[in-house]
């Protein structure tokens, strides 16, 4: 009679700490998911503010001149003329291959930022008169679109430093969903 109690005994302990490991897995897990989360917001934000940062350039980089204008559709008919022949080779040079680099990369970087344009229209579209929403606008406007010194833009627009950092952070919090999506939102 005692083997049968014996028996449950052990079923019940191993039922139990079966249970118990499952209930620690599932914490674990829930943690580490809230920090995958985080992780994925903290990124978001620093890439947003690096996006901003770096908007002025990009647009300068894609802006081509008159001279580079002609001078890369020379290029290209030039390049159209040579891919028959190419093809029939099967050889491109290092040239050839260096200016469908650029090229492809200009082409990425311009559809890059006509999406952060329609994001930027957007944004600047909101109807607000709260003064704080005003202040993030011109943030934007100002400083990463127009490409304001920070320093400078501090001084003409602000009495109080940590004003400035404070609404330069809500606007990094209100642009990060749009370039992230649910990564750019602190769940």
């Amino acid at each position: 009679m005692q083997k049968p109690e014996q028996e449950t005994y052990k079923n019940y302990l191993l039922r139990t700490v079966t249970e118990e490991i499952g209930n620690v897995f599932a914490r674990k897990m829930d943690e580490a998911k809230k920090e995958l989360f985080e992780m994925d917001y903290k990124v978001a934000l620093e890439s947003t503010e690096e996006i901003l940062k770096n908007y002025k350039k990009l647009k300068e980089h894609i802006t081509l001149t008159k001279q580079e204008k002609e001078e890369l559709i020379g290029e290209t008919k030039e390049y159209q003329e040579k891919q028959i022949e190419s093809i029939m080779t099967g050889l491109f040079s290092e040239d050839e291959l260096y200016l469908e680099s650029l090229l492809k990369s200009r082409c990425k970087t311009k559809m890059f930022l006509a999406f952060i344009d329609g994001i930027f229209e957007k944004y600047l579209n909101i109807k607000s008169n709260d003064k704080i929403e005003i202040r993030k606008r011109t943030i934007l406007k100002e400083l990463y679109m127009k490409g304001a010194k920070q320093s400078e833009f501090i001084y003409k627009y602000y009495e109080v430093d940590r004003t400035f950092y404070t609404d330069k952070d809500r606007l990094l919090k209100d642009l990060a969903p749009y370039f992230f999506g649910i990564k750019g939102i602190n769940i």
